[in-house]
Order: C-alpha cells, then structure tokens, then sequence
C-alpha cells in the first residue's frame, strides 16, 4: 500500500512539475489520442512487464526500472520524431541487407543498399506493444528477429498489417544500475532498446560488411541524437517534447507502476 500510494504521489508530482515548465500542460495534452496526433512516429508501447520462469535466483523488476523503461521509450519516440532523424540516417550511407529478402514482387539481395528514405519511414511508422522481460543473457539484449518490415513495405503489404515480433529481453540485472544510471546511461540504454526493435522488425546481423548491420547503424543514429537531446546541441530544441512524451508514458502506463514485479523460484 505504502508503494501504491508513492507511485501516484511521485506521477501527481511529475505531472505538476512538468506543467509548470511546458506551459501548463494539461490532461489532454498526453493523451494517448493528443500524442499520436502530435508525434505520429513511433507509436510504441508497453503490453508487459514479465521476468523468466526459469532463473534460480529470486529476481524483480521495481517500479523504478519500469519508470527507466518508460523514460527511455520517450526518449526514443522524442528522437524518431525529430527533424534530425531522416537527416542522420541520410548521412549514415548506405546500409545494406544482411541476407535475401522478398515479398510479393520485391526482392533485395544480401549486401545490396537500402533506400535510406525508405528505411527511415519503415522504421518510424511502427505501432506495436512490446513485452519486457528479465532474464538471464549473459550480459546483453536480446529480441525476437520479425519478418522484414522492409520487404513487406516495398511489396505493397499494408504498412499496418505487417507482422512484427514482440518480444525484448534483458540482463537479470538492475537496469538502471546495469546502464550507469546517468544521462549517456539513458542514451546508451535507450540505444540497445532500439537495437532490439530492429531485430523485431526483421533486422539481423551479418558479416557480409560493415554496413550489412542495420541494427547497429540505426542503434548509433539514434543513440547519437538522444545524447544531443539530453546533453548536447538538441537540448533546449526538444526539452518540451520530451516533458511530453514522458508524461504521457509515465501516465498511460501508471497501472504498471503500482508495484515490483517478482519472481521467487522456491514458490511454485
């Protein structure tokens, strides 16, 4: 009860806090119908919170790393709607294809290059709920590999009936902690998140070249700019963006945040 009542004291403080610097912001200002409108990229969210069921040792996710979790998908959806975005990935060159890819009558070849306009417009307009689940991973993040979002796209599929996998896992650690608990902490943080996204969108890796790893490349435009957003030449141009976009996960979402999540393996 003590960690209820702190929850919904912590949001109501949060909310008066960020209305004082954007304005007054007001509810409908981070609705989850006001926020689509307003930043139509990236429409991701939460469908769960989940710790695996075959660790050995006792293992939560506490309400403050699902808050680390929310302020991390703001930052991503602030850096996917920003005017920089399509301009990064523009100037990342060419990313090519780790493998072969078709769909109706498109085919990409393995090592042949994206259209970076299209990838960028692939990437942006996903709108999926993800699943987040602590396990244990030997240190790092790990996501289900989707179709290609990519040749579905090119291959007349409609872009809101493209399958995407849902599922990202990371180490059974603290995350806040296991990130540095910093600024660059949330940025690098944030990064392998979206790095993630893309193996659920139907990136992989490969050795084919260096240039044949979009999740990689896209990871390091995006990492990029939410250094520039929190700390860098980007703060001041999308500081109320962001006071937006964090409010309206912290408040779509507060129904996660009422408790830990926790798995004890000697209960059965």
């Amino acid at each position: 009860m003590i960690k209820k009542i702190f929850t919904f004291t912590f949001i109501l403080i949060l909310l008066s806090v960020l209305g004082c610097n954007s304005n007054m912001l007001k509810p409908d200002d981070y609705s989850k119908e006001s926020i689509d409108k307003k930043y139509p990229y990236w429409q991701v969210g939460v469908a769960n919170f989940q710790i695996a069921n075959n660790l050995q040792t006792y293992a939560t996710i506490t309400v403050e790393e699902k808050r680390f979790i929310l302020r991390c998908m703001a930052l991503i959806r602030t850096a996917l709607n920003s005017d920089e975005f399509l301009i990064e990935v523009r100037a990342k060159g060419s990313l090519t294809a780790a493998a072969d890819y078709s769909y109706g009558s498109f085919s990409i070849k393995a090592g042949a290059a994206y259209d970076s306009d299209i990838l960028a417009e692939v990437v942006r307009t996903v709108k999926h709920n993800f699943t987040y689940e602590k396990l244990s991973t030997g240190g790092a993040g790990l996501g289900t590999v989707g179709v290609s979002r990519y040749a579905r796209y090119c291959g007349g599929q409609p872009i809101d009936q493209i399958p995407t996998a849902d599922w990202v896992g990371f180490e059974n650690a603290n995350w806040i902690q296991w990130s540095g608990n910093s600024p660059y902490g949330y940025a690098s943080f944030s990064g392998l998140m979206f790095h993630e996204h893309m193996h659920n969108i139907g990136f992989s890796h490969t050795t084919i070249n260096q240039n044949s790893n979009v999740p990689y490349g896209l990871q390091d435009v995006v990492q990029k700019l939410i250094e520039r957003i929190l700390y860098g030449n980007l703060k001041d141009k999308y500081a109320k963006q962001l006071d937006e976009l964090t409010a309206y996960y912290y408040t779509e979402y507060k129904d996660l945040l009422l408790e830990d999540s926790v798995f004890n393996p000697n209960i059965k």
